[in-house]
């Protein structure tokens, strides 16, 4: 038995909602949201009430997206997501350096800590490690979790 496999590049008679948002790259929500302004032309439904649309529906909805004029003729600005965070989160220093974390921890008054005692802290806090987490963050929570155990 031979399975067949269709090209996403070639036009399909209907695709689902999931798909057209697929295609469009944006969520069901905001897709919705275009089609309730009539940015969108809004799915056909099947006998069975489920949403659909035919081809010259997407090639529409596509037309849209690419010039910026939605099927209503209105212009119409999407917003693009960037491949990068806006704000990158800040890389804390390793697992075994502590030293600017124990510092920290000594300005907000927590004194006579040990830098085995911040590492097991942070270990506490963090089993997984500490990578992509915010300084800030990290410092807040091992902070709080030093108060708890009545160290510092």
């Amino acid at each position: 038995m031979t399975v067949k496999t269709t090209n996403d590049n070639q036009p399909k008679a209907a695709i689902t909602v999931s798909r057209m948002c697929s295609k469009l790259g944006m969520s069901r929500s905001q897709f919705y949201w275009h089609v309730k302004r009539g940015t969108f032309h809004a799915p056909l439904r099947l006998s069975n009430g489920r949403p659909y649309f035919n081809a010259s529906q997407v090639e529409d909805n596509l037309k849209a997206r690419e010039l910026g004029i939605g099927v209503n003729g209105e212009y119409v600005l999407f917003y693009e997501r960037s491949e990068t965070p806006t704000h990158p989160k800040a890389t804390p220093a390793s697992k075994a350096d502590h030293s600017g974390l124990l510092e920290s921890l000594q300005t907000l008054g927590l004194n006579g800590l040990t830098t085995k005692q911040v590492a097991e802290a942070v270990d506490a806090c963090y089993p997984k490690g500490t990578s992509g987490e915010d300084e800030n963050d990290i410092l807040r929570t091992v902070f709080r979790h030093l108060k708890r155990s009545g160290i510092g």
